[in-house]
């Protein structure tokens, strides 16, 4: 039987966000640098960006580039705990958290990890309006992990894989209530075309 730890995320992986380079420079922006805002993640993976960065703009700011394959995190407001996936490198704004690549624990574990206390995150969020989780909060999670990383990819799979099943399901029933709403019209269609030949 696989062993496991819970370590605070802080201790499993190293974080950090981005920055908004200033808007009174319009040279910093409309270069070819992607630059992530939380609101274009949704657990998915991030191959463009609308705003793209000058090499000036992240000289200028505290934006960094972050390699692809880099976790992301959302940590203001309505998208607090929204996750995605660099499939290029890019910059995030500051409302976004990079989680990079480590030794004990598969990136894509702790997509699904997090995925699951999305909510625990949300309830901490702090603030009015628009609530915000900090790196510091972030870092405090508790993560339950397999120490054998291959237990970990296992786990991965398993989810895919009945993630997909689900997807399917999704698919079928919203085929079955578009062909129903395509027979209730029949329906109501045939009951006035007969009504108009009496």
């Amino acid at each position: 039987m696989s062993t496991w730890l819970v370590e605070e995320l802080g201790s499993i992986a190293k974080t950090t966000s981005g920055g908004t380079p200033s808007k009174k420079h319009p040279e910093y922006y409309g270069g070819d640098i992607p630059w992530v805002r939380s609101g274009e993640l949704d657990r998915g993976t991030i191959y463009d960006t609308e705003i793209k960065l000058t090499a000036a703009g992240v000289a200028n700011s505290s934006a960094k580039v972050f390699p692809k394959g880099t976790l992301l995190i959302a940590l203001y407001g309505a998208t607090i705990g929204k996750l995605g996936f660099l499939g290029i490198d890019a910059c995030t704004n500051q409302a976004v958290c990079a989680i990079f690549e480590n030794e004990k624990v598969n990136l894509r574990y702790l997509y699904y990890y997090l995925l699951l206390h999305r909510a625990d995150l949300v309830e901490q969020g702090i603030g009015g309006a628009q609530p915000n989780i900090s790196q510091t909060i972030l870092k405090k999670l508790p993560v339950s992990y397999p120490v054998d990383k291959n237990e970990q990819e296992r786990i991965v799979t398993l989810i895919e894989e009945q993630m997909e099943t689900c997807d399917s399901i999704r698919r079928r029933l919203e085929e079955s209530l578009f062909q129903t709403e395509v027979f209730k019209l029949s329906i109501l269609k045939n009951a006035f075309e007969e009504k108009a030949k009496e």
